[in-house]
């Protein structure tokens, strides 16, 4: 009786398993206005495919690839196996939801091996996804560790990677180093040939290298794209009819907004820069002090910083 029972679980799990196979066929069929939608994701998946979800590549030669990514990211060996199967033709593909190619997807495993490897099959770097980014940007922007993210943006470069991509939401790879206080990345893409002068008159507020990292209390980056880069400074100024500082350089107040610990590394790094203003004709100490400065520091503090 036992084994009859477990005879009948097994035929309801193989046809269950069946119709999901099935279901999973179908829908990799439909128009990504179909099938990418959310009730029609939960429905045959039973969850919203996100970014790092497999899912999204079902149904092209890429699926059993992004499992094994998915699951043991680790596992080189198989995974390099999985790699060398994917025909050349489909190495850059993209999948229909967001545009990744299986690079971007890997970026999620913290792996160098597996990019590297993917370079190598012949995956395109400058390849876009829907929201504008490619595999360059996105490795100085997922990749945590330092040296790992600094290996595979060196590779990234040297197998064709352009490293003045200009992205659909007005950044390159210079400003996104500069936005994450990035120096090491910095470097390397200048040394390959980033434009760390790239100012974008399109943009509004945040529109060069210097600008965002300035923005973003970089000080470091500020100081090497000043210091050795000479970077112009100069190019940013308050419109005239500006609500805020009219007709001032952009540079003073975000430096005044750079509340550093007085006579840490970076705090000498600020004073250094202001020093050298000051031979320019920009004096820092008769910018106004914010009031979110103020309010969060006592006197001693204002008239060092």
């Amino acid at each position: 009786m036992k084994s009859k029972y477990l005879g009948f679980l097994m035929l309801i799990l193989t046809i269950v398993s069946c119709t999901s196979k099935s279901d999973k066929d179908k829908w990799a069929k439909e128009a990504p206005a179909i099938k990418y939608s959310e009730a029609r994701e939960k429905e045959v998946w039973g969850r919203i495919l996100r970014a790092n979800d497999p899912a999204r590549y079902y149904g092209s030669p890429l699926y059993d690839l992004a499992e094994a990514l998915s699951k043991n990211p680790e596992d080189n060996k198989e995974i390099t196996k999985l790699i060398d199967a994917v025909p050349k033709e489909s190495i850059n593909y993209q999948e229909g939801k967001s545009g990744m190619t299986i690079g971007m997807f890997a970026l999620w495993t913290d792996n160098p091996t597996v990019i590297l490897k993917l370079l190598d099959r012949g995956l395109n770097p400058n390849l876009r996804g829907t929201d504008g980014d490619n595999l360059i940007v996105e490795s100085i922007q997922f990749i945590q560790n330092p040296t790992k993210r600094e290996m595979i943006l060196k590779y990234i470069i040297k197998k064709g990677g352009d490293v003045n991509f200009y992205s659909k939401r007005f950044q390159t790879p210079l400003m996104i180093a500069s936005m994450h206080g990035d120096l090491e990345s910095v470097k390397i893409l200048v040394k390959a040939g980033a434009d760390p002068n790239f100012f974008d008159k399109l943009a509004y507020g945040r529109n060069s290298a210097l600008n965002i990292a300035l923005g973003g209390r970089r000080i470091y980056v500020v100081n090497y794209l000043i210091f050795e880069q000479k970077v112009d400074f100069r190019k940013s100024k308050y419109p005239i009819d500006s609500k805020f500082h009219p007709g001032e350089y952009v540079i003073l107040h975000d430096l005044r907004n750079m509340a550093f610990e007085i006579n840490s590394e970076k705090f000498r790094e600020k004073m250094k820069l202001i020093a050298y203003l000051k031979t320019q004709g920009l004096d820092y100490s008769k910018t106004d002090i914010p009031d979110n400065i103020k309010n969060n520091h006592n006197q001693d503090y204002l008239s060092k910083y």
